[in-house]
């Protein structure tokens, strides 16, 4: 029931239409122990997985969030800890029945899958993220620097 009111108060802030997204995601730890893990009401939805940029495992679920760079989430979603970031943003894209035309969406390395790229690029979003050691110079990299603290 919420949706549709959030979509209308996002459509009418000015960022909306900000041709720059923000893609990231974040642990939500929603429990330690492993006997919380087994009596939780979370048991089952949330599970373990690994947060690479905290260097640990934790239990709970992963919040995603494709935002302008003034901080307007455009879409958002809570999965599984081990849901596959990438295939969440797809997600999130097609569900929210965003215009990308014309869009440019920045990411981490984490998002590195030629796959992805692909279909962001049918879509009309133009993908920036961090070249790898082994990679040649990819497009954007001048943009990466004023928004890799935004994005995190």
């Amino acid at each position: 029931m919420l949706q549709p009111v959030i979509a209308c108060l996002a459509w009418s802030c000015p960022s909306f239409s900000d041709d720059i997204w923000l893609v990231y995601t974040t642990p939500v730890e929603c429990g330690r122990s492993r006997e919380t893990a087994k009596r939780s009401d979370l048991a089952g939805w949330a599970e373990y997985g690994y947060c690479a940029s905290h260097s640990r495992y934790f239990w709970g679920l992963r919040l995603h969030l494709i935002t302008t760079p003034s901080g307007l989430p455009v879409a958002y979603a809570l999965a599984g800890a081990k849901q596959d970031e990438r295939d969440t943003a797809l997600d999130m894209i097609a569900f929210g029945e965003l215009d990308t035309t014309g869009q440019t969406l920045i990411a981490d390395k984490g998002y590195r899958r030629a796959s992805f790229e692909t279909e962001l690029n049918t879509a009309g979003i133009t993908f920036i993220r961090p070249n790898l050691k082994t990679e040649t110079t990819r497009t954007g990299g001048p943009y990466l620097k004023a928004f890799r603290q935004t994005i995190e």
